[in-house]
């Protein structure tokens, strides 16, 4: 079986009343041993990893057995920066102005069970435009659809223009003018609102977006986005309420900006130089 069949396996193992479920595995890679070990059991009780046993474990009353012997096993993959209810494409741009939350949404559920099956049992989110990882998160959570433990961070934090300015590339007559609440601030006190707003909203990490990207509509994608006292200002309001904080960030500037305001980690950190690794491992930051 491959990973993503394990993944759905165990899935579905989490919701069944069984006395035990054993999965006899080919193979079975760890994480913690050096090589892999063959012919063993991979015991599931409640919905969680108790034991792997050597040999075929029979089973007993009531027990499940998933026969898995020409396969191999490893752990669930985590993914720490994706993007769920979205994916690039050659309309996805059109797609802004054509699809609404809803549609946004159901998205997802297809993203993210393609996820799973692909062998990731939890990823972080770092962002997307309706929030829909929120509640896609909280479905996942009740059983109500198949997908990977999310770690959301709702709608990702902007200056105006910035990376994750919603309106970036719109004609003047179609683009308001965004505020904390769609994720754009321009202060400290738009910054310390902006973070309470993902707080409102069920957010459980916050990102921010220190410079542009490859991505973004701007004629330089490695400027910082930010100054440092906005930047501060999003950790120091963001550790109140318990959370992390993400800055995507490419330019090198940016990036030490980012780690000197406090964040946790950088995301991509293509252009940095050594005194931005210098910097890192002062403060600690991924």
């Amino acid at each position: 079986m491959s990973r993503g069949g394990l993944a759905a396996a165990l899935f579905l193992v989490g919701g069944a009343a069984q006395a035990a479920t054993l999965i006899h595995a080919g193979r079975v890679i760890d994480g913690v041993s050096s090589a892999a070990t063959t012919n063993q059991t991979v015991v599931v009780d409640a919905g969680k990893i108790v034991a792997i046993e050597p040999g075929f474990r029979a089973p007993g009353a009531g027990d499940r057995v998933i026969d898995l012997r020409q396969g191999t096993l490893l752990p669930g993959l985590f993914d720490m920066h994706v993007h769920l209810t979205s994916e690039y494409s050659k309309h996805s741009e059109i797609d802004d102005y054509k699809l609404n939350e809803a549609d946004v949404a159901i998205d997802g559920v297809v993203y993210a069970q393609r996820t799973l099956l692909a062998g990731f049992t939890t990823v972080r989110d770092l962002g997307d435009e309706y929030r829909a990882s929120i509640p896609l998160r909280n479905a996942i959570n009740a059983g109500k659809v198949p997908g990977p433990r999310i770690i959301a961070a709702g709608k990702a934090i902007a200056t105006t223009g910035g990376h994750a300015d919603p309106t970036n590339g719109w004609a003047r007559k179609t683009a308001p003018d965004p505020g904390p609440e769609e994720g754009v601030i321009n202060s400290v006190e738009d910054a310390r609102k902006a973070v309470r707003q993902r707080y409102k909203e069920g957010s459980d990490t916050i990102k921010i977006t220190a410079t542009g990207g490859v991505l973004s509509i701007a004629k330089n994608g490695s400027n910082p986005q930010f100054t440092e006292e906005e930047i501060r200002a999003v950790v120091a309001t963001a550790r109140d309420y318990g959370f992390k904080v993400a800055a995507h960030a490419h330019g090198a500037e940016g990036i030490k900006r980012a780690i000197r305001g406090g964040v946790d980690t950088i995301e991509h950190g293509t252009f940095m130089d050594d005194e931005a690794i210098k910097l890192m491992k002062e403060h600690g930051t991924f």
